[in-house]
């Protein structure tokens, strides 16, 4: 490991001190009245410091585990520990640390066995996308990535479409639009595979001649910006289905039981940004894919892009056809449902896209390294961006 210093003259947390932001704020509350501002003025300085810090540790850790995929996680464990003692790192976030560790160490283990039980590139295709490929395809691996080529059009087909075809569990035809949408995506990342353990770490890039397909020179920048998806997958722990099913039938009941139109838009807007949520989990995880390799602008045009207009990250389709819960009530309720939908899940989603890459501009504007702020927002729901960095650039603890 390179030994990295984070020099400051007087760091508002000492070497070895803990800094748990949960017990700073009771303390806080419990300070006299008067003393409150000062304690909140010295806590603000303190948690953006640490934020920035671990932010710095998550980065040195992932290139340490670059270098040595087949390292000890206790090792790793330990560096972090290590260098996070700077930083006043506290019991949660070393059990956040190990939880990581043990992420990784089961997708490796995972990648490892698979590999051993499959050595033949065609032989693992099928395993997981159940038919063998029709042409050429290679295989690139990485500590957590399996990334395929595929130099035939069908065989992308197969993989871009796996999810489905894994839940239907039977092979089909593919629709012309379907193909369409294939051809619109130069490379894919899979949620869900036949084997578990390798769940996020499955990608596939077209190099078939048919849709858009990758340059050369654009392979590698292409395999880095998939590549991070998997390693996305390893912090951000909550990353959910966008179109995950929420109870309709209890929302319903209480809409169909709120006695004012007013009542009725609070449950409506409560049910759709619930979608959102979701929604921006996927959002994050595209931006910050798009960003490591150098296309935040594209990201923030392509996740705003509707579907029918071409989009390829259009997470929130489903959700926006919500509607038809509504469509046997009156005009008005269905007008105030319409209304809701562009407020939530076309108004509210745009201006927290729009404020994540802004955030992510003003990261860098002060001087941030790429992979630095990558680390610091990595941990952040993306409707917080905003927030975090301004508190961070306000403290200037860079």
């Amino acid at each position: 490991m390179q030994e990295e210093k984070f020099v400051m003259e007087q760091p508002p947390i000492k070497y070895g001190e803990v800094f748990d932001p949960e017990i700073a704020v009771r303390e806080i509350l419990k300070a006299p009245k008067e003393e409150r501002q000062q304690k909140l003025a010295e806590f603000k300085e303190k948690l953006a410091f640490q934020q920035v810090g671990l932010a710095r540790v998550q980065d040195i850790l992932i290139d340490e585990i670059r270098n040595k995929p087949n390292g000890k996680i206790e090792d790793f464990y330990d560096m972090a520990v290590e260098l996070g003692a700077e930083f006043g790192m506290n019991k949660q976030q070393k059990k956040e640390i190990a939880k990581i560790l043990d992420r990784y160490s089961l997708l490796y283990k995972g990648i490892e066995n698979i590999r051993q039980k499959f050595p033949n590139t065609n032989d693992l295709y099928k395993e997981l996308f159940f038919e063998a490929p029709k042409g050429k395809v290679e295989l690139v691996t990485g500590p957590v990535s399996l990334y395929f080529k595929c130099y035939d059009f069908k065989d992308y087909l197969t993989v871009f479409y796996s999810n489905q075809r894994r839940h239907h569990g039977k092979k089909r035809d593919f629709t012309e639009e379907e193909k369409a949408e294939a051809m619109g995506c130069k490379a894919i990342n899979i949620f869900s595979v036949s084997h578990p353990e390798i769940g996020r770490v499955v990608m596939a890039e077209n190099n078939s001649g048919i849709g858009r397909n990758p340059k050369e020179e654009e392979s590698a920048v292409i395999f880095i910006h998939e590549e991070q998806h998997a390693i996305n997958s390893l912090f951000d722990k909550d990353l959910l289905d966008p179109n995950d099913p929420i109870n309709v039938r209890n929302v319903r009941q209480s809409f169909l039981d709120a006695e004012t139109m007013e009542e009725k838009e609070k449950i409506l807007i409560n049910f759709f940004r619930q979608f959102r949520k979701n929604a921006e989990a996927f959002a994050k995880d595209e931006m910050i894919a798009h960003y490591k390799d150098g296309h935040e602008d594209m990201a923030l045009v392509e996740l705003n892009m509707p579907k029918e207009e071409g989009g390829i990250y259009d997470f929130l389709e489903e959700p926006r056809k919500a509607e038809y819960l509504w469509l046997k009530s009156s005009d008005d309720i269905r007008a105030l449902t319409k209304e809701v939908v562009e407020k939530t899940l076309v108004q509210e989603y745009k201006e927290t896209l729009t404020i994540g890459v802004g955030a992510v501009r003003k990261m860098e504007d002060a001087g941030y390294e790429k992979e630095e702020i990558i680390a610091l927002l990595t941990h952040e729901p993306l409707a917080r961006w905003g927030k975090v960095v301004k508190r961070v650039l306000e403290s200037d603890v860079k």
